[in-house]
């Protein structure tokens, strides 16, 4: 009878044991919420709420906000800075110490206030290739090269209009001026002379930028009928577009102190000369309000 009991003592011993052994080869298999944890390291204590994800989201774009402004503030905009405007032509002083400032070249300001040096002559005097009267001959038929071309162009120009023009005295010298103006002198009187005629050193004919011209219509005198002919209309007219201008106008005589000579053309080139043309001023004041 005992050795049943053994017997089955042994099997309940036996069975056990295999039951724990079975259990123990289970638990390695669930290493599920170690490797979730790996895979996910957003959930570690460290990681940022989602306000905190918000306020870093924010901050990069201002940043980027902050580092670019700098940029619209325009470092670009230093070297805009030299933009301003700046005139055409340097501005330049007319006269010094009354004498004209050859510097201005074609626009060289000429008047009974301001001189030429009894010097001075052009180094680029040619003859202008026009006709001229019978009285006009050597250096009276020369011009500064530029108007000589001009001058060329407009009686051209004018003749085939049906307008007879023709030059009567173009550059004069200091000396030739001082012969001239002395005639008149004793002709008429200094008074009077001085209305009509430069003392020397003041006469535009000394620049090689001014011209006489005349018509057979007044028999080629130098009259102040020659205005209230066609060709002196169509000077009037027409003489700003080759870049001459009627020196002294008849409006003007107090402004110049020279009386109105509608044949006595200046040079200034056609820029200017269009401008003296619309704004219908006197070259002394067109000059010296473009110089300031």
């Amino acid at each position: 009878m005992r050795y049943p009991s053994i017997l089955m003592v042994c099997g309940a011993l036996t069975f056990m044991l295999a039951g724990c052994t079975t259990n123990e080869q289970v638990e390695p298999k669930e290493p599920t919420t170690q490797s979730s944890t790996i895979d996910e390291p957003q959930t570690e204590p460290n990681e940022p709420t989602s306000d905190q994800e918000k306020v870093e989201t924010e901050s990069p774009t201002d940043e980027e906000t902050t580092e670019s402004e700098p940029e619209v503030e325009e470092e670009p905009a230093e070297p805009s800075q030299p933009t301003t405007e700046e005139p055409t032509t340097p501005v330049q002083p007319i006269e010094m110490d009354g004498v004209a400032n050859l510097n201005l070249e074609e626009l060289i300001l000429v008047n009974k206030q301001i001189a030429l040096p009894a010097n001075y002559q052009p180094s680029d005097l040619v003859e202008a290739e026009i006709d001229f009267v019978d009285s006009a001959v050597g250096e009276r038929r020369m011009m500064r090269k530029e108007a000589a071309r001009a001058i060329e162009s407009l009686m051209s120009d004018a003749k085939a209009a049906g307008i007879d023009l023709k030059g009567t005295s173009a550059f004069r010298s200091y000396g030739y001026q001082v012969t001239l103006f002395n005639a008149y002198v004793e002709r008429d009187g200094k008074e009077q002379a001085m209305k009509y005629s430069a003392p020397p050193g003041h006469s535009e004919h000394q620049t090689g930028l001014a011209i006489d011209v005349s018509s057979a219509s007044v028999n080629y005198q130098l009259t102040q009928s020659l205005g209230e002919t066609v060709e002196g209309k169509w000077l009037a007219d027409h003489a700003h577009e080759y870049g001459f201008i009627v020196r002294y106008q008849k409006a003007f005589e107090k402004e110049t102190g020279y009386m109105y000579e509608p044949w006595h053309l200046r040079y200034i080139g056609t820029e200017h000369a269009k401008e003296v043309h619309t704004l219908n001023q006197p070259y002394d004041r067109y000059i010296e309000e473009y110089m300031k």
